[in-house]
């Protein structure tokens, strides 16, 4: 027995990238990270991570660390701005991105 519906066929694709928080060496991603999902979590915001590992040769020859991105839906963008801008995080910790999510695997098929 197969249930098919209108909404089996809909590809969604409204995510936003929000912001990138940097691995490195001086830097903690786990308490930058644990502070941003405590906000978003309180002011009921839904996201999920993604983690970008660097190849191997951009690991070695140009030193890139891991990146992790939260993306949020776009219809909540306003709120999480607001949300980040009440936290105490310095620009070097979070790079904002506000931009189209490149992420390929969240189409529903």
């Amino acid at each position: 027995m197969n249930i098919d519906n209108m909404m089996t066929r809909v590809k969604v694709n409204n995510e936003i990238d929000l912001c990138e928080v940097r691995g490195g060496k001086k830097r903690n991603v786990g308490a930058v990270r644990h502070k941003i999902e405590a906000a978003l979590q309180y002011a009921r915001i839904s996201y999920f991570l993604r983690w970008q590992e660097p190849g191997f040769f951009a690991r070695i020859f140009a030193g890139e660390r891991t990146k992790l991105i939260f993306c949020i839906n776009s219809a909540q963008l306003e709120d999480a701005m607001k949300v980040l801008e009440g936290l105490d995080i310095s620009a070097d910790d979070v790079k904002l991105l506000g931009g189209k999510s490149k992420n390929k695997y969240v189409y529903a098929e």
